[in-house]
């Protein structure tokens, strides 16, 4: 208890160089935490908007339909599926959709697209709808009413109430198509998604191709995104005769931000407190220089290499925890409050979008995440000190004591 007595007195003998390495301490912890934080709501809300968009939790489809996007490879029965997912206490939400990839074009230009044939009557899955911007969603007492995202009626030059001709393949091979009129423009978080993407009604789509009740995709969101694969397995038992994908098998760059999430916000605490460790080392070196003649009066009067290891641990160890706790509680501070206002990245719209990221980022942080900092940091500081204590033991008594005489 002496040692530690003394360890604590002595950082304080300089107040102003322990009160800088304190600073430094608490700001880079604040830092380290808060960009965590900053990284993982950004990361964390990129990954939910594009499986609430686009993704969802399972995908029910034709084993074939996936590979060639043929419109003859249908859902079989696909009434009977449904209807057992909705006895499924784990299924929230259920989407029954036509797909065929064509080509959007106008009287300027042409794109390749994905064409989504949906029941707005009866699909509670489409999230584009608080995307929309103009117009309305599609409504069945139009003709052919399409709805498109903003950036693919930039490349093809047309508004509200435009005409446009969607070409692709019908259910024999052969090429077929239609006129559609802009019901309405959409404009979410990703542009590739705006650009690659239309929405007409699914009796249109399934008339043009040759098949009235045609079903290529089925989409499935459950009570619990991580256990997607549980549940696909049980649906696998269920359907053997169909392919059942997880967003984890439909999306692999998600899948891979999801599994490396935590790996990369500890790796940006651990560069930062690396850079900490660095400071703390010059800082406590330059003390042990300046006490050279005191440390070697404690030698000689007879207290021994271990109280002198200790004592220049103790001294490490609460020059860095000092910070530590006043980091910690500002990270807090400062991810509560942004987590709830959010941080408007507004000005970098554009760029955000190209990556699929909100222009509204709210940090957050689990409670674990603080607790394995401020094991990082003890350790670091632990560390950090080892090299000035052995410095110390270097120490001749005899000779540190006539050093400034």
């Amino acid at each position: 208890m002496k040692i530690i007595k003394l360890g604590w007195k002595n950082i304080w003998r300089n107040p102003m160089r322990s009160s800088v390495v304190i600073v430094a301490v608490l700001l880079g912890t604040w830092a380290g935490i808060f960009s965590a934080g900053f990284l993982n709501g950004m990361v964390q809300d990129s990954l939910s908007n594009q499986i609430e968009l686009s993704v969802g939790h399972i995908q029910i489809m034709h084993p074939r339909f996936d590979d060639l996007y043929n419109p003859k490879y249908q859902v079989d029965k696909a009434d009977e599926v449904k209807e057992t997912l909705q006895n499924e206490p784990y299924v929230t939400d259920i989407s029954v959709k036509s797909l065929v990839t064509g080509l959007a074009q106008s009287t300027r230009n042409s794109y390749g697209v994905t064409v989504n044939g949906v029941s707005p009557a009866t699909d509670t899955l489409l999230a584009i709808k608080q995307y929309m911007t103009e117009g309305t969603f599609l409504t069945s007492d139009r003709r052919n009413p399409i709805v498109i995202g903003r950036k693919l009626a930039e490349r093809l030059d047309i508004g509200m109430r435009s005409r446009m001709v969607l070409s692709f393949q019908d259910i024999n091979g052969e090429i077929t198509g239609g006129a559609f009129r802009v019901a309405g423009i959409f404009d979410s978080f990703s542009n590739q998604y705006d650009e690659s993407t239309v929405f007409v009604l699914k009796d249109d789509l399934n008339r043009l191709i040759g098949s009235g009740q045609a079903v290529h995709n089925i989409r499935v969101d459950t009570d619990d995104l991580s256990r997607a694969d549980e549940y696909a397995r049980q649906l696998r038992e269920q359907f053997p005769e169909l392919e059942i994908k997880t967003w984890r098998d439909i999306a692999p760059d998600l899948r891979y931000i999801f599994d490396m999430m935590d790996i990369s916000l500890y790796m940006v605490m651990v560069l930062i407190t690396i850079g900490l460790v660095f400071s703390i080392i010059n800082t406590m070196l330059m003390a042990v220089l300046e006490r050279t003649r005191e440390l070697g009066m404690l030698r000689a009067i007879g207290m021994n290499k271990s109280r002198t290891f200790s004592m220049i641990m103790f001294e490490t160890f609460f020059l860095t925890m000092a910070g530590t706790p006043l980091g910690l509680l500002f990270s807090w501070l400062t991810i509560s409050y942004f987590s709830h206002s959010g941080i408007d990245l507004s000005a970098f719209s554009e760029g955000l979008s190209e990556y699929g990221f909100s222009t509204i980022i709210y940090p957050e942080l689990s409670a674990a995440y603080y607790l394995n900092i401020t094991l990082l940091i003890a350790v670091a500081a632990l560390l950090s000190a080892i090299y000035p204590a052995v410095r110390t033991l270097k120490l001749n008594p005899v000779q540190a004591i006539r050093k400034f005489n």
